[in-house]
């Protein structure tokens, strides 16, 4: 809140209030506080690890999906808490599934052990396939 806000509510005689532990009421959080996504953004990925080394295999997995990186917005576990909108698809990569409720989900294990095992690839082929019917 800006000095001229919190000037204009004593003014007005209105007390405030600051909360010490606010992640016990995240109920209370305010969209005004949360970030949009980015426009361009159809796919946000979940991931808590670097994927540019990786970046081949997204990019052939978001073809897939007819989307392209630049439609895509890489997010942390942790900073999914700041966003508050919900994109057309959401693909968690080695974390839990989102709470999000995004119309198309992908959840996935850690790249590395994606790239490298046959099983973890074709459960995440089935969860595509399922969207694409």
């Amino acid at each position: 809140m800006s000095n001229f806000s919190r000037y204009y509510l004593q003014q007005m005689g209105i007390t405030l209030w600051q909360c010490h532990k606010p992640e016990q009421f995240p109920h209370l959080a305010s969209q005004a506080e949360k970030i949009a996504l980015p426009k361009y953004c159809q796919i946000l990925i979940i991931a808590n690890d670097k994927l540019a080394p990786h970046s081949q295999f997204i990019n052939q997995i978001l073809r897939t999906l007819q989307l392209e990186l630049n439609q895509s917005h890489i997010i942390t576990e942790e900073e999914l808490k700041y966003y508050y909108q919900t994109p057309k698809w959401i693909w968690t990569i080695g974390c839990k599934q989102s709470d999000l409720a995004a119309k198309q989900q992908l959840s996935s294990p850690h790249l590395d052990v994606l790239l490298h095992s046959a099983q973890a690839k074709k459960q995440l082929w089935q969860q595509i396939v399922s969207y694409m019917q």
